[in-house]
C-alpha cells in the first residue's frame, strides 16, 4: 500500500535546499498559508519560503499597482507583517520606485510602514539609492535586497561577472536578468551565496519593454493615491506579453523556465528561486509555486488539483465582497 501514500519529508520536495521568494504579501498572503498547510499535511514537508513580498499602494511601492485598493491601515500592516514573520518568513515590501525624490523619503505613510516593518525585522526591494541610504541610516534592522529591476535597466553587455558582483556587495540578495538564466557561462561565474533566480517571467527573450513596465509603475502610483485614473500610462494595453492570454496563438515561448532547465540551475549552486505574480491570477501563480516546489510524479498532481478548490473558494469570497462593496 506504500505506492498509494504521496512521498513524504524531503523526497517530496523537487529541491530538497532551496528556498522560495514568492508574491502574496497584502494580496494573499493567508492563501499561501493555506497552500503550505496542506503540503505539510499532505507530504509532511514544509516548503520553504524564505520571504514573502508585496506592499500596499503607497508612494515608494514599485511593483503591483491595485487600482481599486485605498490601503490598508496602520494596524492591518502590523497583522500582515507580523503573520509572515510568525510563520518564519521575512516579509519583503516592494519599494523598488524607480526614482525618488528627497520630497518622497518625507512620505508620512511610508515612513509608517518602515517603523512597523523595522520592528519586525523585515526587509526592502529597492532600487533608487537614494531609498537605499535613507532606509540603512533611519531602519537598521531592515535587510536590503536589490531588485530585479536593477539587471533590467542594464544593457545585456553591462550584465557582467563584475555588474552582479557589485549588485552581490550592495545588498543582502540580489537578482538576476531573466534573461541571463540561459547564459550558462554567467551563471557559472556570478556570485551565487545571496544571488535570486526569477524563474517564472512572463516576458519573452530580450523583450525590449522590460524596463518601461517597470517605470510605469513609479509613474503610475502617485495618480492612483490621487484618484488621478484618466493620466494612466496603460502599460499593459501596450505590452505583447501580459496578461498571458496574449501569448495564446504565439509559437515563442516566454521565460518561464522548465522544472528541468531550474534543476540544472540548482545543481549549479543556486539556492534561491524568486516567482513573480504581479500579473498572474492565483491558479497560475499557485500552479507555478508547487511545480517549482514539490517532487513532480507524484506530490505536485497530488496537491495542486486539491489545492486548486482553496483558490476557488478564495475567488468566490472576494467576488462577494466586491459585490457587497459596490
Amino acid at each position: 500500500m506504500d505506492r498509494f501514500i504521496l512521498p513524504q519529508g524531503a523526497a517530496a520536495a523537487l529541491m530538497p535546499e532551496a528556498s522560495y521568494h514568492i508574491p502574496g504579501l497584502f494580496l494573499y498572503s493567508h492563501l499561501v498559508y493555506q497552500c503550505l498547510d496542506m503540503v505539510e499535511a499532505k507530504c509532511g514537508w514544509r516548503i520553504p519560503v524564505k520571504y514573502l513580498y508585496g506592499s500596499p499602494q503607497v508612494l515608494w511601492n514599485g511593483g503591483r499597482v491595485l487600482f481599486k485598493d485605498h490601503g490598508p491601515t496602520i494596524e492591518i500592516v502590523e497583522r500582515e507583517l507580523r503573520g509572515a514573520v510568525d510563520r518564519g518568513i521575512t516579509p519583503l515590501l516592494t519599494f523598488s520606485a524607480t526614482s525618488m525624490t528627497e520630497e518622497w523619503l518625507k512620505d508620512r505613510r511610508c515612513n509608517e510602514i518602515m517603523e512597523v516593518l523595522n520592528a519586525v525585522k523585515g526587509g526592502v526591494i529597492v532600487v533608487d539609492p537614494m531609498l537605499q541610504a535613507y532606509i540603512e541610516k533611519h531602519y537598521p534592522d531592515v535587510s536590503i535586497h536589490m531588485s530585479v529591476i536593477l539587471s533590467t535597466f542594464a544593457k545585456k553587455e553591462e550584465r557582467t561577472v563584475d555588474f552582479y558582483r557589485a549588485l552581490s556587495e550592495r545588498g543582502d540578495q540580489y537578482v538576476l536578468h531573466p534573461d541571463d538564466n540561459f547564459d550558462l557561462d554567467l551563471l557559472s561565474r556570478v556570485p551565487k551565496e545571496n544571488a535570486t533566480l526569477l524563474i517564472n517571467e512572463r516576458c519573452g527573450f530580450g523583450c525590449p519593454q522590460r524596463a518601461e513596465h517597470f517605470r510605469s509603475t513609479t509613474d503610475d502610483m502617485p495618480k492612483v493615491l490621487a484618484g488621478d485614473y484618466a493620466h494612466l500610462s496603460r502599460f499593459l494595453d501596450r505590452c505583447p506579453y501580459t496578461p498571458d492570454r496574449k501569448q495564446g496563438e504565439m509559437k515563442e515561448r516566454n521565460e518561464t523556465l522548465s522544472v528541468a532547465e531550474t534543476v540544472n540551475l540548482y545543481n549549479m549552486g543556486f539556492r534561491t528561486f524568486k516567482l513573480q505574480g504581479r500579473t498572474d491570477i492565483p491558479y497560475v501563480f499557485f500552479f507555478d509555486f508547487l511545480r517549482f516546489a514539490l517532487e513532480p510524479e507524484a506530490a505536485f498532481p497530488g496537491v495542486y488539483p486539491i489545492f486548486a478548490y482553496s483558490i476557488l473558494d478564495y475567488e468566490k469570497e472576494k467576488r462577494k465582497r466586491r459585490m457587497e462593496n459596490a
